[in-house]
Order: structure tokens, then sequence, then C-alpha cells
């Protein structure tokens, strides 16, 4: 095998399943115009939209993109009793309660932007944080409805912008911040007691208390931390092991084993992306099996779970069986299958071979039902998911949504599919370097992964770029400069599908795409090239950037962000300038509407430009230098400059230096340039953590 998980004979066995999955593509020759650099314009119809679309917007007062998309139940877990569940609707910002069918008994207001709860183990008490809300809101159990009822005393930490929470059997409360890579222990049931703070690093995104361990997810790490707890739950660092992959890992399962854990990471492959034969390489989804022990981690297994039709695998379920065998479902976010592995009892080799059943994509948490059948929160589809053995196919309860706006439109939701599943490349094979993947594969959520990795350009080595602003950070990409988003939806299926064989212009067919008749297709529906094109840009058009939690609550500057303000107006706002929309030189914002636009829940200023700089980062990634990059949102772009040498804000403002002829560099200044000091290091880091 020339990768590890790859060209089993297992994964043979499996493909005719892989090409009925693969199937449903109306393959055709594109237009002669649309493969041609001559004229006519391959996309008239496409850019006659696109202009349509811009000159009808307002950038200052395009909406963030948080509850745009529907009500995106987004987590999930079962109280007590298993008759009831009670699941988080991030674009709603609400908290329901749900019965066996997934029919809503009741919908409480949450954390905004909720994105993480735990029921406790004492099956008392539910706990739940929203990245726009500091502090951990507590809801107590009842046996009649609504089920839930908060409580005063909500659990205080000094921030917002939580992403999780977990809890132990000894009462500990444990919530991770992604921006500053925190986690807090904190004990409610204990008067007087003073919570603790420890410095995780990498984005965390998710924790979970297993046994006498702590499991932390930190995204722009790539790495599960564990740390051993106390008998108090206190949570050590002495003893701490890391799983850590070149790439993301996008969510883990794991169960105590003696004085150790087993974990299951579900992430992309374990070696760096590699463009350099026209194509994206070694991206496939893999889950790695790891026995954890004495601070220490020893990858068992590894299974290339695209080769079964399971790509971006978020919700796991891991079991270890009596006689010692495990037993893991995998559902993956961006297939149209979940699969089944059963692992001997060393965790060496799996079993039996693997068990693959179609299933919609989308599915971001699960919930285990006896039997071996799962509930599945899906933001995808807006809606629950039921999968139960004994039954052909799932059930999909979709979320009746009374509270928010106007649901997405039908070409909006296609849009939403194409960039988070394989649909936009159906066809992509796993063989060697070729990989079964999606765009979020390399975009988490729409942002960044953290790698950096090869252009196939020569030695040049560049960062994940976001792909949420675009619709107003034009031209597109450092480099490609994709002049508007009809290009950009053009090449997307391009580059997806290339080193594939087959050609980019194709039809899908909803009678062999089950995601597609999920959205509300008709089983009639044949999907043509253009249409597709014009779907991904109607999502690309909407998906702006989540509202910054730094901002949310607050509407001026403290005194350091307003000194940080004026800092950036001397030394920054002559290449990230102010403007609304990057390639409109008249958008540009005086420095006295900045604080009014910086705390709107959009934020919309782009802090960037279409123009090119050398300021010193190499190797630059055009004969001119570098686009002017977008500073919206920095917190979801680490590590940052186009080369990714700067791991975080306090080393980005380290490297700034200017001269005395005016030239600014970010890197590879001359002798006696000039720096910023620490107190104009805080201000300046304090403002751009608004932006």
């Amino acid at each position: 095998m020339k990768r590890v998980g790859r060209g089993s004979r297992r994964a043979a066995r499996l493909g005719l399943l892989l090409l009925a999955l693969g199937a449903g593509c109306k393959r055709e020759d594109p237009p002669a115009e649309a493969t041609s650099a001559a004229e006519p314009d391959p996309l008239p119809a496409l850019r006659a939209f696109e202009a349509e679309r811009r000159a009808a917007t307002d950038f200052a007062a395009l909406p963030p993109s948080d509850a745009a998309f529907g009500a995106d139940p987004y987590a999930i877990a079962a109280l007590p009793g298993g008759e009831r569940f009670v699941a988080l609707l991030r674009g709603r910002d609400a908290i329901v309660v749900l019965d066996a069918s997934m029919r809503e008994l009741a919908r409480l207001p949450a954390p905004a932007s909720p994105s993480g709860l735990v029921v406790t183990p004492d099956g008392r008490s539910v706990f739940v944080v929203g990245e726009r809300d500091a502090g951990v809101r507590w809801f107590e159990i009842q046996d009649t409805a609504p089920y839930l009822a908060r409580k005063d005393d909500d659990l205080a930490t000094s921030t917002r912008g939580l992403r999780d929470v977990a809890a132990g059997p000894e009462g500990a409360v444990y919530a991770v911040e992604e921006d500053k890579g925190r986690l807090f222990t904190l004990w409610p049931n204990v008067p007087n007691t003073v919570g603790e703070v420890a410095t995780i690093g990498g984005g965390p995104i998710h924790v979970e208390r297993v046994g006498s361990f702590v499991v932390i997810d930190a995204l722009f790490a790539h790495a599960l931390v564990i740390r051993p707890v106390d008998e108090a739950g206190r949570v050590l660092e002495a003893g701490e092991a890391r799983i850590v992959h070149d790439g993301p890992i996008w969510g883990f399962s794991a169960v105590p084993d003696g004085d150790g854990l087993l974990v299951l990471a579900g992430g992309v492959e374990d070696r760096p992306l590699d463009r350099r034969g026209g194509f994206f390489g070694y991206i496939d989804s893999f889950v790695l099996l790891y026995r954890v022990e004495r601070g220490a981690a020893r990858l068992l297994s590894a299974v290339n779970v695209a080769e079964l039709g399971v790509v971006t695998p978020k919700a796991l379920d891991l079991a270890k069986e009596k006689d010692g065998t495990l037993r893991a479902l995998v559902t993956g976010y961006g297939g149209e299958a979940s699969a089944r592995l059963v692992f001997d009892a060393s965790g060496k080799t799996l079993a039996i071979p693997a068990k693959t059943s179609p299933t919609v994509p989308g599915i971001r948490d699960l919930v285990m039902l006896p039997g071996g059948g799962f509930v599945g929160a899906n933001p995808l589809l807006d809606a629950f998911v039921i999968v139960r053995p004994d039954e052909p196919r799932e059930t999909i309860v979709p979320v009746v949504d009374r509270d928010g706006p106007a649901p997405p439109s039908a070409e909006a939701r296609l849009g939403e599919a194409l960039f988070f599943t394989t649909l936009m490349a159906p066809e992509n094979g796993t063989e060697d370097a070729h990989s079964r993947f999606t765009c979020e594969t390399c975009h988490f959520e729409g942002y960044v992964d953290g790698r950096i990795h090869h252009t196939g350009r020569g030695e040049v080595r560049v960062v994940t770029k976001p792909l949420v602003g675009l619709f107003n950070n034009r031209p597109h990409f450092s480099r490609a400069l994709d002049p508007d988003l009809s290009s950009v939806a053009h090449a997307e299926f391009r580059v997806a599908g290339a080193g594939s064989g087959h050609s980019p212009w194709f039809s899908l067919d909803a009678r062999t795409h089950p995601a597609l008749a999920a959205l509300g297709r008709s089983e009639a529906d044949v999907i043509e090239p253009l249409a597709l094109r014009r779907a991904l840009m109607t999502f690309l058009m909407n998906f702006s950037h989540r509202q910054n939690p730094t901002t949310a609550g607050q509407t001026s500057f403290s005194a350091l962000e307003r000194e940080g303000a004026k800092l950036f107006e001397a030394r920054c706002e002559g290449c990230h300038e102010a403007r609304l929309s990057a390639d409109e030189k008249g958008s540009r914002v005086p420095f006295e509407r900045w604080e009014s636009l910086i705390f709107t829940p959009a934020g919309p200023i782009v802090w960037g430009s279409n123009e090119y700089q050398k300021t010193g980062v190499m190797p630059y990634v055009h004969e001119r230098g570098a686009r002017v990059p977008s500073l919206r949102r920095l917190g979801k772009k680490r590590p940052y400059l186009t080369s990714g040498t700067a791991k975080d804000l306090a080393d980005l403002l380290a490297r700034a230096r200017w001269s005395s002829e005016g030239g600014f560099f970010h890197d590879g200044a001359p002798e006696g340039a000039s720096a910023l000091d620490a107190r104009e290091r805080e201000a300046l880091r304090a403002f751009l953590e608004l932006l």
C-alpha cells in the first residue's frame, strides 16, 4: 500500500457501493467557449446575475451569516431516560427539547450563537455555551414541560467566544474558548470556589470528559490534547498527551481503557497537502485509532474512510464490547455514506470488513440509540436525522423554523451543499495522491485549516485563506486574481475535480443523490452546469462573516482600543484600507465612521484592497508581491502572512517594521528599521481583535 489504509482489498470489495455513490452525474462536453480564453465570455449570464446582485447590495449593511442559512441544529444530547433529547439551534440562538421522534416539545433562549452543550453525569443539569455570550448558561432538568428551567446563577468566565462545554462526575464543568486557546474549569456546586484557566492554544473547538481525562480538539494546532484530572476534577498539565496530525482533526470519540484511553480521531489524511500534481493531493478523510497511556499516544490503526464514501467525519462514536472488540460508527459531513468499523481487541486491524450505509451528508453531532441506531443534528439540511438499523433509509425531520428570518432559497441551499459536500466533484477517486474531499476539507466552516501547504508552483508555500466574505473582497486569491465570483465558481468546479479524469462541466441528477432530494429537489430534477455554478455563487454571496464575538455587547472603543485604532490609521491603513468593497476606492470610509461600523453585527469593513505590495514576506506569490489581504475576523485566519510564518497576533506585531524612506515590512526588514514598542503592540492588538 502506498498510503496507510489505501488500496486495500476490503475497499475494492466495496467498489460497487462507491460507484453507486458517485453516480448521478450527467457528464457533458462543455461549450467550446467554456474552456477557451477566447471571446465570447463563457459566463455572460452569471456575470450579469452577479452585477445585478452587487448593484442591489449595500455592503455597509450586509448582514452576518449567523442566521442566514436556517436554524442550523449544531449539537444534540440525550436527557435521562432516553425518551427526550436536547439540542442547539445555532442559527436561532435557541435550545430545544425533542421527543424520540425529534418532534419539538419546548424551545428556550440559549446563549447567542450556541455551539456547545452537555448533560451532566448525574442527569440533573444541562450546561450551554455560545460564541457571542460570556459565561456558561445553566439549566435544571425537569420532568414536566418545558423540561428545562434556567437557573439564575450562570457560571461566569472572563471571555466571550466559548465553543464547547463538558462535565465530570465530581461536578466540574469544562469550557473551551477558541480565540485565545483557553480551557476553563468551574465548580458550580461548590460555593466560593474560584475557577481555573489553562492555556491549551491552537483554537480549541471541542471538549469532552472521558473517564479520568479531559480531551480537547485544537483545530489550528491539528491536535487532540489529553490531560488527566485529579479526584476533584481539576485538570492537570503533568501527564499531558498530544495527538498531532499534519492537518485538522474535525471530531473524535474516546472510551476508557484501563488506566488510559482509546481515542478515535476523524480528520484529514496525516500528511502534507500537495498540489504539485495539478490537483489537491493527499487530503482524503481518515479515522485513526490511538491508545493513550502514561502521557503518550500510540497509533493502532488508520482507515481511509473516504474510500468508503465517508468524507469530513465530524460525528463519530467509539464503543468497547465485552469481548474487547471495538465498534465505531463514522458519519461524514461531506459524503453520502456512513461506515461501521469493528476493530479486534488489539485495535490494530479491522476484525470484519467495514460496513457502509447510504446516509445523507451534514451530520455534525450524534447520539447513539439502543440497538445500534442513532439520531443526528444536521445543520446542512436544517433537520434532525434518525437512523435505525432495521430501516432502509434515515428519517429526516426538518426543524420547524418559526422564529427566524425567511429560510434560504433553494438555490442558496444547493450552493451550501456544493460547498460542504462532494457534489462539486462527485467522481473523485482515492488512488495514490488523489483524494475525495469537499471545500471544508481545507476551509473548516468556511474559514481555514491552519495549514501551510505547497501551491504546486516551485517551492512557494502559502496559508489557507478563508472562503467567507468573498462577495466584497475581490479580486479573489493572492495569485489567481479571479475578478469576480462567476470566475471563482467556474474555477472551483475545475480545481475540485482536477485529476479525476472527468469533465467539470456536468449535471446532477436528484434521483441518484439523496442529498438533493433532502434539500427539497424533485426526484425528476436534473441540475445543469450553469445552474450549479449560479447556486454556488448565491451561497458565497450570502456567506458573509459571522459576528465577531469580541464586539458582541459592545458599542464603543475602550481607551486602549481607540489608541490602537489611531495607530492602525497611521501605520497600517495605507495598505489595509477601510473599504467596504476591496476593489472600490470610493467605498473607503473615514476614521470617524470606523467605530460605528465595527460595532455593528456585520462589522462590514474589509480592511484590505485590490492592490499588490511587497512587504518582505518571501517568496512572493506574484511578480508584484501579494494582494493586500482582508483583516476581517483575524482570529479565524491563523497562522498569518501569506507564508504563514507568523503564528499569532503577538508574533505578527513583533515582526512589523518601517523605514525612514517609508517602506513597511511584515518580515525581512533592513537593519535599523523602526518597530512597535510594547504599549503600541498591546494597543494595536486590542484594535485588531475587533475587526
